[in-house]
């Protein structure tokens, strides 16, 4: 599956033909990310499509309910063969979880794929 490359910023690439677009390997990393970045219900053409991040980070946050929803969400996403590795790190004063992830693809391809939320 071909998707729209995206910048450092999260913004779509334009303008490069081919060279805008992201396959195999790449494209999965990519949409593992994306997912992890998304919303639950932010999407019009998918209300389910993201994790109910409001809900999973009220306080008192269960971080093991955490885990468990974003572990699911990598697993459905289309070309994520299995979770080889995966970290969480909260940090209650800046109010930031960062994940760390390593998968392997429906090619065969281990990618390591970290995010802050």
């Amino acid at each position: 599956m071909r998707v729209r490359r995206i910048d450092e910023n999260g913004d779509w690439t334009f303008g490069a033909g081919r060279a805008s677009y992201a396959d195999r390997t790449e494209s999965v990393a990519q949409r593992v990310l994306t997912r992890l970045r998304s919303l639950e219900g932010d999407w019009f053409l998918d209300l389910t499509h993201g994790l109910p991040w409001f809900d999973l980070m009220e306080r008192p946050t269960d971080l093991a309910r955490v885990e468990r929803a974003v572990k699911a969400q990598i697993l459905q996403t289309d070309g994520v063969s299995k979770i080889t590795a995966f970290a969480m790190a909260a940090d209650s004063a800046t109010r930031r979880l960062t994940i760390t992830t390593t998968i392997i693809d429906i090619y065969g391809v281990e990618s390591t794929i970290s995010t802050g939320a």
